[in-house]
């Protein structure tokens, strides 16, 4: 039954598939690893047509790439730059925080972070909801609920690891590090939050139940890393 079969090659499987869903399909590939996606665009000629799509470079991970490219050639640059401007979440992140925390822009930084947060990015959204609880006033209680949706999703941890590694290896400019939120006239220190004491970071599990206490406490500790860490002058 076998012995006459023709085999089908991989050009012939895709050759009649919608280009959307091969479009989708790659796409997948492209957000889990760069190198599946590289041996995919080999494989037939469907797939390397359809792997320049904007959607394409939206999705990509760009994990295999440094945070903070001190030196890069031509092609990695302009692969980059293309990411970015198709909206891809972690290089819109990752310019952000370089031209927040170093290139003193941080109007135009705050506008990458908010970008990559809208798209889900989880460490956008961490300095997002920092900074504008930094900021206070008006501003503090949409950076309450941002960080308060991090909760939900376990990924506060992964958030600070990250980002600790990330200003580690960034020249930060420290006029931009601040001493965290001031201290709010109407809040105080009556809301008897037990864990405020501590003076590391806290575990979600151990959370209190009061958002503004603790995310005051978060953002005071991640300004210290701000000012301790990387490379910069005051």
């Amino acid at each position: 039954m076998t012995k006459g079969r023709r085999k089908t090659n991989s050009h012939e499987f895709f050759k009649n598939f919608p280009k959307d869903l091969l479009t989708e399909v790659l796409a997948r590939v492209a957000s889990a690893s760069f190198s599946d996606l590289f041996t995919a665009k080999l494989s037939c000629k469907e797939f390397l047509e359809v792997a320049s799509e904007n959607y394409i470079f939206e999705q990509i991970t760009l994990e295999k790439f440094p945070v903070i490219p001190w030196r890069i050639s031509h092609d990695a640059s302009s692969f980059l730059d293309r990411c970015k401007e198709n909206g891809n979440p972690e290089a819109l992140f990752r310019q952000g925080m370089v031209e927040y925390f170093s290139s003193k822009k941080p109007v135009s930084g705050f506008q990458y972070l908010k970008n990559a947060a809208e798209k889900g990015h989880a460490e956008a959204t961490y300095v997002c909801g920092i900074i504008l609880v930094c900021y206070g006033g008006q501003f503090k209680q949409e950076g309450l609920e941002l960080l308060s949706s991090l909760k939900s999703s376990k990924s506060i941890r992964q958030c600070r690891n990250k980002l600790k590694g990330i200003v580690r290896s960034m020249w930060i400019d420290k006029s931009e590090a601040g001493i965290g939120p001031a201290e709010p006239k109407s809040h105080g220190r009556t809301c008897n939050c037990s864990k405020f004491t501590k003076r590391g970071w806290i575990d979600e599990e151990d959370f209190p139940t009061c958002d503004s206490c603790i995310w005051d406490h978060e953002a005071t500790l991640f300004c210290n890393i701000l000012r301790t860490s990387g490379f910069g002058i005051s």
